[in-house]
């Protein structure tokens, strides 16, 4: 699709000193405090080269090399793509050039961060657990998980019981949630998978509609649980499906694939496997600040695998 409103044209960023490029004024500041997230790293190699493809308010995306990022600042939190720090920008654009020399992140020619110092995020081990553990866990997630915290999005879709009075989005997504269970089943109806899914992949508003987050967040609880057989055969069905849905959206599903998201995310499903109630409650605050409904939709994909792993 068209990203930011306008086809980006592949073009990449010049030398330093090439004619056109702001070289910075005395005010200039850069940042050097920043935190790249594992799949990020990636792409910020010495003479690596790409282009802005969306701007926000807090953050921007960028495709350098192929690989995308997402700078910003650190409220959006942690994360495998991100790229965060103090930083300061003007006047950023959709095909603004991006690239990477001497160590620096250079934007639309003006030095962004300095990436000598940077350390790399990746999220925690899974947590050893056992069936009591994450029985305590459901319990502490079920004291809260309802009311106004799952009001809209999908999130209700996590509380393992969906109410006859739901939504248009939560009936709209019942095909893709019955879908959803055949798959951690290990049905081998895969025609039946195939159509439920779709009827996920982009259902919703927003950025990373409410869909494509949950199906997100099942793809990482399989992950911490070591269901590998399981996320593959869901990551499987979803691949074939990613069109209807934009690009922002399929990059963080592939990151999801491997088993990789937002940080308070993994909180969460970590703290909920573990038993541990004060870490979910924790984890909960920050997965309500991600997006209008992006955390609590992706930690209601994750609750379906978590209660899904002790159905009898």
């Amino acid at each position: 699709m068209l990203v930011g409103g306008r086809e980006t044209d592949g073009r990449q960023a010049g030398r330093m000193g090439a004619r056109g490029e702001r070289r910075p004024g005395p005010a200039a500041t850069v940042c050097a405090g920043v935190e790249v997230g594992l799949l990020a790293d990636r792409a910020l190699r010495d003479r690596a080269a790409g282009q802005v493809v969306a701007v926000f308010e807090r953050s921007f995306y960028a495709v350098i090399d192929g690989v995308w990022i997402c700078v910003g600042r650190a409220g959006i939190g942690s994360g495998p793509l991100h790229v965060l720090g103090d930083f300061r920008w003007q006047r950023l654009a959709v095909g603004d050039p991006v690239r990477v020399a001497d160590s620096m992140l250079w934007v639309a020619g003006t030095p962004l961060a300095n990436l000598a110092a940077r350390s790399v995020w990746a999220p925690p081990a899974a947590p050893r657990w056992s069936a009591s553990s994450l029985r305590r866990g459901l319990d502490a997630v079920d004291a809260v998980w309802g009311g106004e915290l799952t009001s809209e999005g999908l999130a209700v879709a996590g509380s393992g019981r969906v109410p006859g009075d739901a939504s248009l989005l939560v009936r709209a997504a019942m095909p893709g949630l019955a879908a959803l269970e055949r798959i951690f089943a290990g049905s081998d109806h895969d025609a039946d998978h195939a159509s439920g899914l779709g009827s996920l992949i982009g259902l919703g508003p927003g950025l990373t509609p409410s869909g494509d987050d949950l199906i997100g967040g099942a793809l990482i609880a399989l992950a911490a649980l070591g269901r590998i057989e399981r996320r593959d055969a869901l990551w499987e069905q979803c691949r074939a499906l990613l069109d209807g849905t934009n690009d922002i959206s399929r990059i963080h599903l592939r990151a999801a694939a491997l088993g990789y998201g937002a940080a308070a995310l993994h909180g969460a499903i970590h703290a909920t496997m573990s038993g541990e109630g004060a870490g979910f409650r924790r984890a909960l605050t920050a997965l309500s600040a991600i997006g209008h409904t992006s955390g609590l939709d992706a930690f209601a994909g994750s609750l379906i695998v978590l209660r899904h792993e002790l159905a009898p």
